[in-house]
């Protein structure tokens, strides 16, 4: 059986493979949130981490930035969670929510000052053991990355993995806009071989939080997407994820219409996390009192 985001609770997101998470996204019609969180700093509430804050707010998934695998920590969990062989399962198993990580790919040398979080099959295999369910894939031109690396990065972390965690591709952002045929053949092109290679979704800048994005164009991408059977992720980034609750209201309901599956509010609002205001009121936008409620409510004992 197939569950919607907007039903499914902990026993059911402990126990998902790649594909069902993946159905259960489809499934919710555009009605998945997602947070980003900088785990090694502080939450802006102390003695809770930012992805219990992030749940308790109707996130349906916290994705951690800058955890590395080699060294993991989650300041504001408790000790047990990082202090067990899989931190990722057990951080899972305390918000109830399906775990995802940031990995990046750059070049080996440039790269090196990224740790555990720089792609490679040791970090890879290390961080699946520890229980990652989701992975966004990064390139870093700046540190010698290309797209090609990045294809091969998807294909290794598919095989290692055998199909059991979500991969979403991530496009450099640092690349010029789609406002141009040429620049939107060359996302479009990207987007096409990293789901070929075996990614299950492709995320992009949402319009409005990334200089020069306008929706025609990020209409055209996610329908690319779509017609190459992945998901398509909208992340608000560029610090706008701090921006009033009005603005957040406004571009959840564009999101909507675009077609995206699914959103992502980035780290920099507040202490390393979206403002827990801007969450709540983007899960408000996008569906209503009743779902919002009931993720806020449901026990990770369900």
């Amino acid at each position: 059986m197939t569950f919607r985001m907007l039903d499914a609770v902990a026993s059911d997101f402990m126990k998902m493979s790649a594909p069902e998470l993946k159905a259960c996204i489809l499934a919710a019609e555009g009605r998945t949130i997602a947070i980003e969180a900088v785990c090694t700093i502080q939450s802006p509430v102390e003695g809770v981490s930012h992805g219990e804050i992030g749940a308790a707010m109707a996130a349906d998934i916290i994705i951690l930035d800058q955890y590395n695998p080699l060294n993991p920590v989650i300041q504001g969990a408790p000790s047990w969670v990082t202090a067990d062989p899989k931190p990722l399962a057990r951080y899972r198993e305390l918000l109830g929510r399906p775990i995802g990580v940031n990995m990046i790919v750059a070049n080996a040398e440039q790269g090196a000052t990224l740790g555990g979080r720089l792609i490679t099959e040791a970090h890879i295999a290390k961080i699946i053991q520890q229980g990652v369910q989701i992975i966004n894939i990064y390139v870093r031109p700046k540190m010698g990355g290309t797209s090609d690396q990045m294809v091969a990065a998807v294909e290794m972390i598919r095989s290692l993995s055998d199909n059991g965690v979500l991969l979403v591709g991530v496009p450099s952002f640092s690349k010029p806009a789609p406002r141009t045929e040429e620049h939107l053949t060359d996302y479009s092109n990207e987007i096409m071989a990293l789901l070929n290679a075996g990614c299950h979704g492709i995320g992009l800048p949402m319009p409005g939080s990334k200089q020069g994005w306008e929706p025609p164009q990020a209409r055209q991408l996610i329908d690319t997407i779509h017609a190459e059977g992945g998901l398509a992720w909208l992340f608000i980034t560029g610090s706008v994820e701090g921006a009033p609750k009005t603005v957040m209201m406004n571009l959840a309901l564009m999101a909507k219409q675009l077609g995206a599956d699914a959103y992502r509010l980035d780290e920099a609002g507040l202490s390393g996390m979206p403002p827990p205001e801007n969450i709540l009121t983007f899960s408000l936008s996008i569906r209503g009192v009743r779902h919002t409620y009931r993720r806020m409510a449901a026990s990770i004992m369900r």
